[in-house]
């Protein structure tokens, strides 16, 4: 896995992946943030609807991953 983060502008969603995995289930741990869970519940990404929304530090941290 090379890129650790995918933004779709289309969207406006923000995957950040954690590890390589085929997605079984997801939870929703706040509005419009969800956990992403393989066949053994462990996380395999963290997904954010309306990225857009997020402050300008944590979207400079985001682009340098």
């Amino acid at each position: 896995m090379n890129k650790k983060y995918n933004y779709d502008k289309k969207s406006d969603s923000l995957f950040i992946f954690v590890k390589e995995g085929e997605e079984e289930s997801f939870e929703e741990i706040a509005p419009g943030i969800n956990v992403e869970l393989d066949k053994d519940g462990e996380i395999i990404g963290v997904e954010i609807l309306k990225a857009s929304r997020l402050n300008e530090e944590l979207k400079d941290y985001v682009e340098k991953m």
